[in-house]
């Protein structure tokens, strides 16, 4: 038999590889551009990366050299491009072998003739409790800053940060102590100036222990210092250093923080020069570890606000107790927004709804969809009742998102009273033109299926709104979302739920669906998906839509964005 005969399908081949030792594997992908393609898919089939031109998760081994899908790819001579890559390091637990990583990954980008969507997670707050010597915290800002520039270099219009906190609880904002936050706030409105402005008057702006051999600080960064360890008698300024070629050079479009660590030292310095440099419309925030301290955390957002007046888009996840009533005032200031998410987890027991002053929010201009909780939807169409009228949004659709975690009778009145309320906003909003969409999540269930199952029943029975006088409310009483003369309303319905784009088409949940449906007898549009709605979806086969139909007469479009 022949070498030809033996090499005939590629099957084979896969299967062949895939028995070898990782070094004679890398000895394999060397002999030539034929062997190349399948030791290295070999590689990736084991790491379920079936494309990784289209889209690659790698998840990187804690060993160096270890042959991961990273060195994979670094082997390979056909792949020179990636449109959407994740780095994931979680499993890299010492920081010299994330320094290699970051080494290994800068390798890979550089090879690389584009890269539009880069996600990095980097749980660095394993190394908070290593003693990190003033050499090793230069080494990894060094190795981080390459690795950061050269993907910005690629053109990358996509930047998602989840992590990188390792250093960034080293520094500390340096106060006076004669001046404090609550000072600041009871200043008259006019003499305010912003709080970084503010905080430049009296807080120390010169750095004096940067050494020689590295640039300067920032009038900013120089804000902070960090505290001497046992090991070393000064405390040099070690930080990210932004590249002077950013503003030439980049193409970023949307940007993602996992973590606020990303704008605090050592990253700051290079997070808000690449920000400034940049035009941003669309960022996403997760506001969960964002300092206590009232004024670095308003130094923080009001950076922000400073390095991208242009956003349209805004999402805000997690943010903790207390904090949303300076983050309302803060997006006022984003005058171009239109797009506006904020989780309802932000809303939490310490974050009351009420006390937020929505007028600046509801001046906004451009805003067009507006999605939360339906407490705070609600909050924002009260508040539009005192602003002057030419200064509303001509159109608004108003997203409430429901997170079911459980299958109880109250919760399901829970929900109705909820969507009751946000129509009765809805019907007293002087908007002319409104559209509601209800995003319901079913993925948090600890026994999804036996608790879909009875939630379902219990639609579908009737049980629609708690007993009164010993009689039940029948569907058609429900709100239906009605046009009147003076407004226009629509009603859209997303069901995120845990089931394959062929469940759904073959009519696995169509009882569930019908079910829930009854509830919105005028509803217009209904999508399903399994994480968020990108593309142009599939359209429902036509039995299910005419069995849809029959129940919603209004119905005019039902798609699927399912991404298994």
């Amino acid at each position: 038999m022949t070498m030809s005969d033996f090499w005939c399908t590629d099957e084979l081949a896969l299967h062949t590889f895939a028995s070898l030792p990782a070094p004679d594997l890398r000895n394999c992908a060397q002999v030539s551009r034929s062997f190349n393609r399948t030791a290295v898919q070999s590689v990736l089939d084991q790491h379920k990366i079936w494309n990784p031109e289209q889209s690659a998760v790698l998840q990187l081994a804690d060993n160096p050299n270890d042959l991961d899908g990273l060195s994979a790819l670094l082997l390979s001579v056909h792949i020179k491009s990636l449109p959407s890559v994740l780095f994931s390091l979680e499993r890299v637990t010492a920081l010299q072998s994330a320094l290699k990583a970051f080494h290994k990954m800068q390798r890979l980008v550089d090879r690389m003739a584009s890269l539009h969507s880069v996600y990095v997670n980097w749980p660095s707050n394993a190394y908070q409790n290593q003693p990190i010597s003033d050499k090793m915290l230069a080494a990894a800002c060094k190795c981080v800053e390459e690795f950061l520039d050269t993907i910005i270099s690629k053109g990358c219009a996509t930047l998602q940060f989840n992590g990188f906190d390792a250093f960034a609880s080293k520094y500390k904002l340096k106060k006076n102590p004669a001046i404090t936050a609550a000072e600041i706030a009871k200043a008259p409105t006019a003499e305010r100036l912003s709080i970084w402005e503010g905080a430049r008057g009296y807080l120390p702006s010169l750095h004096t222990r940067a050494t020689s051999d590295v640039l300067s600080p920032l009038s900013e960064e120089g804000n902070y210092s960090r505290k001497p360890s046992r090991f070393s008698i000064s405390t040099p300024w070690i930080s990210l250093t932004p590249s002077p070629k950013l503003s030439q050079v980049t193409k970023l479009t949307t940007f993602y923080a996992g973590s606020t660590g990303v704008f605090r030292p050592p990253f700051s310095q290079w997070t808000f020069a690449l920000l400034k440099a940049s035009a941003v419309t669309c960022i996403t925030l997760s506001l969960q570890d964002i300092p206590d301290g009232g004024v670095e955390s308003k130094l923080i957002l009001d950076r922000l606000a400073e390095a991208t007046p242009d956003v349209n888009a805004i999402r805000l996840h997690s943010a903790r107790p207390g904090l949303m009533k300076d983050v309302v005032t803060w997006l006022g200031r984003f005058q171009q927004l239109g797009y506006l998410h904020i989780d309802p987890a932000c809303f939490s027991a310490g974050n009351n709804v009420d006390d937020l002053e929505l007028q600046a929010l509801a001046r906004l201009p451009h805003i067009y969809r507006l999605s939360s909780s339906s407490y705070f939807l609600c909050a924002y169409l009260a508040s539009c009742r005192s602003v002057d009228g030419e200064s509303l949004p001509r159109a608004l659709e108003v997203i409430m998102r429901h997170m079911w975690m459980s299958s109880t009778e109250s919760a399901v009145s829970a929900f109705i009273k909820d969507v009751e309320r946000l129509h009765n906003a809805i019907l007293e909003a002087p908007l002319q033109c409104l559209y509601l969409c209800i995003f319901s999540s079913f993925d948090c269930f600890p026994d999804r299926a036996k608790a879909l199952g009875r939630l379902w029943s219990r639609l579908d029975s009737g049980m629609l709104r708690p007993v009164s006088d010993a009689r039940e409310v029948s569907l058609e009483a429900l709100p239906c979302f009605r046009a009147t003369r003076k407004h226009e309303h629509g009603l859209i319905l997303v069901l995120r739920i845990t089931v394959t784009e062929d469940e759904i088409q073959r009519g696995v949940v169509d009882g569930e669906v019908v079910a829930f449906c009854r509830m919105f007898p005028t509803l217009e549009e209904i999508l399903f998906c399994s994480d968020n709605l990108f593309g142009p979806g599939l359209p429902l086969r036509k039995e299910g839509f005419d069995k849809l139909k029959s129940v919603c007469p209004k119905l005019r479009r039902a798609r699927l964005f399912m991404n298994v």
